[in-house]
């Protein structure tokens, strides 16, 4: 179908941050740009994650050829688990990349069974008819790639989470020479990281953070703790490195962070000398200025090593005075509060604090403006779709687009399901396909909606009242109740058991339907739960949830 239209179906990532998934199609052959995650944020109460519809991806049947990871981050990659066992492709990915994911695989049976193919940067293969290419870009975890994609006569360049660091600590720059071939081949449509756009100049050099840290570890004679997201091995073999100079032993605490140092190894891209490495457990043992510790909850998750160091859970290990911690990382939106928490907790216990706020520890994965300017320059496209961001971080890189030469009716500013068709002549919004969130809830997947997710708020600010009455079933009189279980309310007459003035509210209500409504269960419980509200919202000004429980006698 060498006429059909380029698709660009975007199903998360667009508008937000997080969820990444983006469908690329010509005719009969579809491919998936990794399939990621959402944190849940402050509102989604209860909630673990939150991944995207995949009703477009079981539309598309035998079309859709494979996924295409372009790196490891959750954010790319930790909804896979959830749409493999109904989705029965190969997964390609690069070896790090490929690692964590069969490490994930194994916690869920239904999706072990799935091929993954490890691909190099450089390498290209056909899935049908698209020809994918990889291509090497750095980021703040090992083996991320940029992909070019070939449609026909097509190409398309996906750059990935991206930036350009000219001095990397494993020495792999993004593959520039790549990009400019590219472009000067000519590249129809360019999708790019538009996380730093409003950033100014470029992002500083992951080669700097040794220069940074080698001061705290200079003047620390306690021991160090340091935290970063557990995927960031450039920064772990920094730390070790740090380690190895100021002759200290090292010890990786924190489940993911064991398991990612321990995968990272074992695949080569980390290198821990033997006489360095140490359990936590023996490392406790030795002077406190020979320790160093690298844990997990840079983010202020309950529960993390981090976290349970702080809140002195952790019986034998304490940061205390003369400790440095050092969190080398950036704080997610919304993350604010946990971290600020655990940060006073570990002042409280007399350790020093070092973080981004007070001293350049860490440095971003993202390319800021004038990286993002460079990669329009070198690929100069026909058509433009900025990825990865608020939606304001799309208009702003749009307008960096227009400003590098594409035309501003090539640039689209896209949110997830709205579709971009791009055929012979130019490009052109499509119908928009169903989209939405997902989540996922315990071992529930879709089994809380947007619905229980609100119930769960206005349980949590008005609280929730159950309206227990039982009814006579012939002549629809009460015959007891109405009786009152109520939580959260903030009443003084919470443990009441009467509440006259309520039941009185519900009795007059029912007394004045007729026979037939009551005896129609769902008018009942409508009724008895509008008089139940009302009640409360006059006498407190509080609009608690009403459960109505009725029995029919």
């Amino acid at each position: 179908m060498a006429d059909a239209p380029l698709r660009i179906v975007p199903l998360g990532g667009l508008g937000e941050f997080g969820m990444n998934c983006l469908v690329l199609e010509r005719g009969d052959d579809a491919i998936a740009i990794d399939c990621g995650v959402m944190f849940p944020e402050d509102h989604m109460m209860g909630i673990d994650r939150v991944i995207p519809d995949f009703s477009y991806l079981y539309e598309l049947g035998d079309r859709l050829k494979a996924f295409v990871l372009t790196h490891g981050h959750e954010d790319h990659i930790g909804a896979l688990p959830y749409a493999l066992p109904d989705l029965p492709v190969p997964v390609f990915a690069t070896r790090f990349t490929a690692a964590l994911l069969r490490r994930k695989l194994e916690e869920y049976p239904a999706a072990r069974s799935t091929s993954i193919e490890v691909y190099e940067p450089g390498a290209s293969w056909q899935l049908g008819g698209l020809t994918v290419e990889g291509l090497k870009v750095t980021h703040s975890i090992v083996d991320a790639c940029g992909l070019a994609v070939r449609a026909g006569d097509d190409l398309v360049v996906h750059t990935g989470d991206f930036k350009l660091d000219p001095t990397p600590v494993d020495d792999q720059p993004s593959d520039l020479d790549r990009f400019r071939e590219l472009g000067e081949e000519g590249v129809r449509l360019l999708l790019s990281d538009s996380t730093n756009v409003e950033v100014p100049g470029s992002s500083k050099s992951e080669a700097e953070v040794p220069g940074y840290l080698r001061d705290i570890f200079e003047k620390t004679r306690g021991r160090v703790f340091v935290t970063t997201f557990a995927s960031h091995i450039h920064r772990l073999q920094t730390v070790v490195a740090l380690c190895a100079e100021f002759k200290r032993n090292v010890a990786f605490l924190g489940r993911s962070m064991e398991a990612n140092a321990s995968l990272a190894t074992t695949t080569g891209h980390l290198h821990v000398p033997s006489d360095l490495l140490m359990s936590a457990r023996d490392l406790q043992k030795l002077p406190p200025d020979r320790a160093c510790f690298v844990v997990t909850g840079s983010q202020g998750e309950p529960g993390s090593a981090m976290s349970r160091i702080a809140m002195l859970e952790m019986r034998d290990l304490q940061a205390g005075p003369d400790d440095a911690v050092i969190f080398s990382s950036r704080v997610i939106p919304g993350n604010d509060r946990a971290i600020g928490a655990v940060v006073d907790q570990l002042y409280h216990c007399g350790a020093e604090i070092y973080d981004s706020r007070i001293a350049p520890v860490h440095v971003s994965g993202h390319a800021c403006r004038e990286e993002l300017r460079t990669m329009l320059e070198l690929v100069h496209p026909e058509c433009f779709v900025p990825l990865h961001g608020d939606f304001r971080n799309l208009v702003h890189h749009r307008r960096l687009a227009i400003e590098t030469g594409v035309a501003a009716d090539s640039c689209f500013c896209l949110v997830d399901g709205q579709v971009l068709e791009v055929h012979a002549d130019g490009a052109a919004r499509g119908d928009a396909v169903p989209v939405g969130r997902v989540f996922i809830d315990g071992t529930g997947v879709g089994d809380v909606d947007e619905t229980v997710v609100r119930d769960r708020r206005h349980i949590s600010a008005d609280g929730v009242v159950m309206v227990i009455l039982a009814v006579s079933r012939q002549s629809g009189e009460i015959v007891t109740g109405p009786d009152f279980v109520v939580r959260g309310l903030g009443s003084p007459d919470e443990e009441a058991s009467d509440f006259e003035g309520a039941r009185r509210a519900v009795v007059t209500r029912v007394e004045g339907m007729t026979p037939a409504a009551v005896a129609d269960p769902a008018e009942l419980r409508e009724e008895v739960r509008l008089a139940a509200r009302r009640y409360f919202r006059k006498t407190l000004g509080r609009r608690p949830v009403v459960v109505p429980y009725i029995m029919e006698l």
